[in-house]
């Protein structure tokens, strides 16, 4: 009999409908996965490891078109209502309401004109300009983090260096006390990671809370007294004429942090994996440190943080590929399965700082939402490789690579990357 997976999805005529379950493995290594989805169709019907169905686009040309389309929308909140359970709500679904309500109103969840009136007020906290001058305290909290370890001649660059820096930068930059950083870290690490049970979703709603609570005190304290910091821009500019409603500025604060912390914090522990997996290709970056840019823009398209891609929400009936996706339907934009098409780049599954771009590679996004903070990310990635690989010449990693374990979630990074040094 013809499950109604296959009867949607023509791809998947004739094959198991396991072949189109991503399972546990899929988090420790998506590409093999991924390479035989976007081989077989570009469209497919799939399960993620959440457990959650997702219509997935797996082509490189074809992902570019969906980013554009504005029918799949990324206010992911408008299908949340009628998904949900009853009441009283599970803890997992109050996550994702609790989400929804906190971020809703950022840009990055809204379509235009919404969007539009809003990314005009970010896009200025995160010009070239204002970013290069952030250069040298961002190297200065690299080399406090660094000085830190001291003599160690092993150390977790997760802990000490990725999940700390990234923080730093954007608290400084919402003009957050330093003080209080904890808590926007944990409120940051909680929506991209995975929610292991019940006890764990409840600890995620909770963080989500004090964070609200926590960004609506710091609102009311800069309009009484603006300050040179993000959030006081965000609070006295106006955006065609009307000031941010608080809703707004909390959305606003939250994606400008989540989107700060987790991606740049992964993006730093993928980067420096590639490179010391590729000995020769490390040793030309230590000759020429002017290669690093090369270093971040080949890991943004090989092992980029954002796996397998970008959420959307079909508004209406959607054809792409020769599959219509349904309206109503929630869209997974694989830009991970995009930035391996043998179509566009000539053997996408080897690392090479040296390869020509004859795509562009879509870890950052592309269109109306090309995430806003991409200078900032490859500014920090850039700043800590190069002060790694000038402190550490005999730098290596401390375990087979193999053994490095990727964490569940939607933003992809390693739990832990040991390091020696001696």
């Amino acid at each position: 009999m013809t499950s109604f997976a296959q009867r949607c999805c023509p791809y998947r005529e004739g094959c198991p409908d396991s072949d189109h379950v991503l399972g546990a493995d899929f988090v420790q290594d998506p590409f093999p996965a991924l390479d035989r989805l976007r081989t077989e169709g570009p469209v497919h019907l799939v399960t993620m490891p959440s457990g959650a169905e997702r219509w997935l686009v797996t082509r490189h040309d074809d992902v570019v078109r969906a980013l554009e389309d504005l029918r799949l929308s990324n206010e992911l909140g408008r299908g949340l209502r009628q998904s949900l359970p009853p009441e009283p709500l599970p803890p997992r679904a109050q996550v994702g309401l609790r989400t929804t309500q906190l971020l809703g109103r950022a840009m990055a969840n809204l379509d235009p004109p919404d969007h539009d009136r809003l990314r005009k007020l970010v896009v200025r906290g995160f010009s070239a300009k204002r970013v290069e001058g952030l250069r040298g305290r961002i190297q200065h909290n690299t080399d406090e983090l660094f000085d830190a370890l001291g003599d160690a001649a092993e150390f977790d660059l997760v802990e000490a260096v990725a999940n700390r820096l990234p923080i730093t930068v954007i608290c400084e930059l919402l003009g957050v006390p330093a003080t209080d950083t904890g808590l926007f870290r944990t409120a940051a690490s909680v929506v991209g990671g995975h929610i292991a049970d019940d006890e764990d979703a409840l600890r995620v709603v909770a963080a989500l809370d004090a964070f609200d609570a926590y960004v609506r005190e710091l609102i009311g304290e800069r309009r009484a007294a603006p300050r040179a910091d993000l959030i006081s821009d965000l609070v006295t500019t106006e955006a065609d004429g009307e000031p941010l409603t608080e809703d707004e500025l909390v959305s606003m604060i939250g994606i400008v942090l989540f989107g700060g912390y987790e991606p740049s914090a992964q993006l730093i522990g993928n980067a420096l994996v590639a490179l010391l997996r590729h000995p020769d290709q490390l040793a030309a970056v230590r000759a020429d440190f002017s290669l690093i840019p090369a270093v971040i823009e080949e890991t943004m398209r090989y092992d980029g943080p954002v796996t397998p891609g970008l959420s959307r929400y079909a508004l209406e009936d959607v054809e792409i590929g020769g599959t219509t996706i349904p309206k109503g339907s929630y869209v997974i934009v694989g830009t991970a399965s995009a930035n391996r098409d043998p179509e566009h780049w000539a053997d996408p599954a080897a690392f090479d700082i040296g390869r020509p771009f004859t795509a562009r590679s879509l870890g950052f996004g592309h269109g109306l939402h090309y995430c806003v903070g991409a200078r900032l990310a490859s500014l920090e990635v850039e700043t800590v490789l190069s002060t790694a690989l000038r402190r550490y010449p005999r730098l290596r990693l401390a375990v087979p690579a193999a053994e490095l374990e990727r964490r569940p979630g939607s933003v992809r990074g390693l739990c832990e990357i040991p390091l020696r040094v001696d």
